[in-house]
């Protein structure tokens, strides 16, 4: 077997991983926000994390890549993105909404990122990708509404317009890894995430404040610990972890293909569950998948073309 055959079976096996991991966050957060508020969830599981990622950081690159290099404003602008808004916000929406509809919303990121480089660099995407993104919205209408355009407005409106926030916050965090070529994605990620802690404290005392965050008891921290344990270690540790693996093996292009799986292993959940989705619910669901699929293998041919 050449390197690069090794190299594309284990970052398959990580990226196999990380839709697993990735596929089943949403449902079993559901169940532990039913004992810890939003907030003290958000800053159990980033806390955790960013303490990880320094001492990975420091074993991996040394403690002189512990430093912003006079760049603290931004990277805390962005960690404040990815972590406090994205955090907060997913987890009050997801109070409100089912696990399977916010895996959907969550997946137009690659949709948002497009639109935001039409914006920013005032240069219109390719005929293929402009179709992928209507087809992609088109779909997420049907997920969302199930073909009941009234409950835009209403029913699980707020819960969804809050993941889709989330979504909003995270394109901004990923996006913002562009301002710091330099940087290895395990320094961002430990450097913005250990400055994100600070909002989501400044976060979580307001709301305390407000009396809309009450502290976990210990007597509910034991009742739902599998599903902290899953949702701090699993897949705020070991997921971002293997996605950064499978990233480097495999590349962002070919990464992001597995990922746009990952709804359909919490649809799968969710049907485990007992639910039973709709007709036109799941139809808009296969559209999407298959637009972000489409235009993903579009862009890594693209990709490939243009290397050539």
């Amino acid at each position: 077997m050449t390197p690069a055959q090794r190299d594309h079976r284990r970052g398959t096996l990580y990226m196999l991983l990380v839709i697993a991991i990735w596929g089943g966050f949403l449902p079993v957060a559901k169940a532990a926000l039913v004992a810890v508020d939003p907030y003290w969830l958000t800053a159990m599981r980033f806390v955790t994390a960013a303490l990880v990622f320094l001492v990975l950081l420091w074993r991996r690159e040394g403690a002189h890549k512990i430093s912003t290099e006079g760049k603290l404003w931004k990277i805390a602008l962005f960690g404040s993105c990815g972590f406090a808004g994205f955090g907060i916000s997913l987890f009050e929406g997801l109070r409100l909404t089912r696990p399977e509809i916010s895996a959907m919303i969550l997946a137009l990121g690659p949709i948002q990122v497009a639109l935001w480089q039409w914006w920013s660099t005032h240069r219109q995407p390719d005929n293929f990708t402009l179709a992928a993104i209507a087809l992609a919205l088109v779909g997420e209408l049907l997920v969302v509404t199930s073909g009941e355009f009234a409950r835009l407005v209403g029913g699980d409106a707020l819960g969804n317009g809050l993941v889709f926030l989330a979504s909003l916050f995270w394109t901004a965090y990923t996006l913002g890894g562009q301002a710091f070529p330099c940087w290895s994605p395990v320094r961002y990620t430990a450097l913005s995430c250990s400055l994100g802690t600070i909002a989501i404290a400044a976060f979580l005392i307001v709301a305390t404040a407000l009396g809309h965050s009450t502290p976990p008891s210990t007597a509910q921290l034991v009742a739902v610990w599998p599903e902290l344990a899953y949702t701090v270690f699993c897949v705020s540790v070991f997921g971002i972890l293997f996605w950064n693996m499978g990233v480097a093996k495999l590349g962002p292009l070919s990464a992001g293909l597995f990922a746009n799986f990952t709804p359909v292993i919490t649809y799968l959940i969710a049907i485990a569950q007992g639910r039973r989705p709709d007709a036109v619910e799941l139809a808009g669901a296969v559209i999407v998948l298959v637009a972000l699929i489409a235009n993903n293998r579009h862009q890594s041919a693209k990709a490939r073309s243009i290397q050539a």
